[in-house]
């Protein structure tokens, strides 16, 4: 009686990804950064007696929120290892660390001082040392995103190939440039981390779409 042979599997290959994975993955990415520009859009543009309780409000809301943006990167890394791997890691510790900061002294600290505070003189002397800070703190975590960008960039590309990842990269790199000078002030801040999502998201359907092929580590 002959003997049926079943095909060997091929293990360079996969099943394909379903859509709703993608549509799943990409909306992953790019939830916080659509919060951020949602929270944006509420964000007084000056800090003052009146706005103070919106403000302070705002920022202690935002408190968990920011330090999720570096998330993004870090899902799309997901079983990837080597050297750019690490540097995106690294680059989304400090952005999450230092940004926070900035939020809390900036946005939660600064806010309910103003509220509390009736003397000019010491608003302002306040008010330019917390400017002073503030500005390191968020310049410093910023430059930590744009680090970890690069390197996210370098990584997936490494991975599933230049031209794959080009256009997600390439906005999701000039995004976080413009974050550097940007909060999530309406228009530009807003339309920034809008950008920062958009560029998430393509890399992420880069990644899913990608061509299989055994799992291999970013060098």
């Amino acid at each position: 009686m002959p003997t049926s042979v079943l095909p060997s599997a091929d293990p360079a290959r996969r099943e394909p990804v379903s859509t709703r994975r993608i549509v799943l993955g990409t909306a992953a990415v790019a939830l916080v950064p659509v919060v951020l520009a949602a929270a944006g859009l509420l964000h007084p543009h000056h800090l003052t007696q009146d706005t103070a309780g919106r403000w302070i409000t705002l920022h202690l809301l935002l408190l968990p929120v920011f330090p999720l943006l570096a998330g993004s990167l870090l899902f799309l890394l997901r079983g990837l290892r080597g050297p750019w791997v690490t540097v995106a890691r690294v680059g989304s510790y400090l952005y999450a660390i230092f940004y926070t900061a900035l939020d809390a002294i900036a946005g939660v600290a600064y806010g309910t001082l103003l509220a509390n505070t009736d003397d000019p003189a010491s608003l302002t002397r306040a008010g330019t040392a917390i400017d002073v800070v503030g500005g390191a703190l968020g310049l410093i975590g910023s430059s930590g995103f744009l680090l970890a960008s690069v390197a996210t960039t370098v990584a997936l590309a490494s991975r599933y190939g230049t031209r794959r990842v080009a256009t997600g990269g390439t906005i999701l790199i000039a995004a976080s440039v413009l974050w550097l000078g940007s909060h999530i002030y309406w228009p530009e801040g807003v339309i920034t981390v809008l950008c920062l999502g958009l560029g998430a998201g393509l890399l992420n359907i880069a990644r899913e779409g990608a061509p299989s092929g055994p799992a291999a580590a970013v060098s």
